[in-house]
């Protein structure tokens, strides 16, 4: 093999290599910057903010009229919709004074219409509790499955 086409292949590799594409900085994933991933993520940083300021009204803006969610269990008694997302999170709040919400993106799938992101997190909150204020941590993986509706992703399971 020549030298110049040794010096030609490498020179290929190496713009392959550089050519692909660009990611999405600061995640422990590696992302792809396109549309969708930035609006999936800010999906997720408007979900953290609204959770940590208790805001209901804007949790629920976030999700489907489709949304349901069985809880992990096979028990229909803990399963509740749309309709019950309102009461979930007022029930959910009821004790709960100061709340610190950390999200970690393990993975982000794109299939047209809709998407699921699988996300660690680590819940820090202040509970009042018949024995007094009591600080509790939650610290688990779980997935929200999305779809889009009208140009916007909407979360159909996993808040």
């Amino acid at each position: 093999m020549s030298t110049r086409t040794v010096v030609f292949l490498t020179l290929a590799v190496l713009c392959a290599a550089g050519c692909g594409p660009k990611l999405i900085p600061g995640l422990d994933v590696e992302l792809a910057d396109t549309p969708d991933h930035r609006a999936l993520l800010d999906l997720m940083a408007s979900f953290r903010k609204s959770y940590e300021s208790k805001d209901i009204d804007s949790l629920v803006g976030l999700a489907s009229e489709r949304f349901f969610e069985d809880c992990g269990s096979p028990d229909a008694a803990d399963d509740y919709g749309y309709e019950g997302l309102r009461k979930h999170f007022d029930e959910h709040f009821k004790r709960i004074k100061k709340i610190q919400l950390n999200l970690s993106i393990k993975n982000v799938r794109v299939e047209k219409d809709s998407a699921t992101i699988d996300y660690h997190y680590v819940t820090r909150y202040l509970m009042d509790l018949p024995a007094g204020e009591q600080w509790k941590i939650t610290d688990e993986l779980n997935r929200m499955e999305l779809a889009r509706e009208g140009g916007a992703w909407k979360v159909t399971s996993g808040m």
